[in-house]
């Protein structure tokens, strides 16, 4: 595994200039918690997982969770204030106008519209890998510094422990 600053990651930028102690990883294409581990040395209990979603209106909602959980779908609602039958996962038309691709969709986003959840346990997790924009990056910082980075973050108990 390759260690990168990747300029060409539309993130880079805004984590500089917040100050954000970062690392860009660079590895094969990955997107299932399988492949983080066959693929990657990174612990998938340190991983946040990130899934998008749009809502109502159009809304357009980034739920992130620790690596090992299961996102709640009527739980990620009811954090938002839609209705479970309106969420869809987003298309690649919706992730591309985010700068991100399948498998690599990140809790990190700079447009101002877009509703980061994030699990009430993902800003206590300390050092944590996550979605870049791409499948092949990954980055590396600290869960307090997602939240820090969202324009209106929503923290709630929107995953379950794998198994429950």
């Amino acid at each position: 595994m390759e260690e990168t600053d990747a300029p060409a990651l539309p993130l880079v930028q805004p984590l500089r200039d917040a100050g954000v102690d970062f690392t860009v990883h660079e590895h094969p294409v990955i997107r299932t918690a399988e492949d983080i581990r066959s693929r990657t040395d990174f612990p998938v209990e340190r991983s946040v997982k990130v899934m998008a979603f749009t809502a109502e209106g159009g809304r357009v909602l980034l739920a992130a969770v620790p690596g090992p959980a299961r996102l709640q779908y009527g739980r990620l609602a009811a954090a938002v204030g839609v209705r479970r039958s309106s969420l869809e996962p987003a298309g690649a038309d919706v992730l591309a106008a985010l700068d991100m691709e399948p498998g690599g969709v990140s809790p990190l986003c700079t447009r101002p519209d877009v509703t980061v959840v994030l699990d009430s346990a993902v800003p206590d997790m300390g050092r944590v890998f996550c979605g870049s924009g791409r499948a092949d990056r990954t980055l590396e910082l600290e869960a307090a510094d997602i939240l820090r980075m969202a324009h209106h973050p929503v923290v709630a108990g929107i995953a379950a422990p794998r198994g429950a």
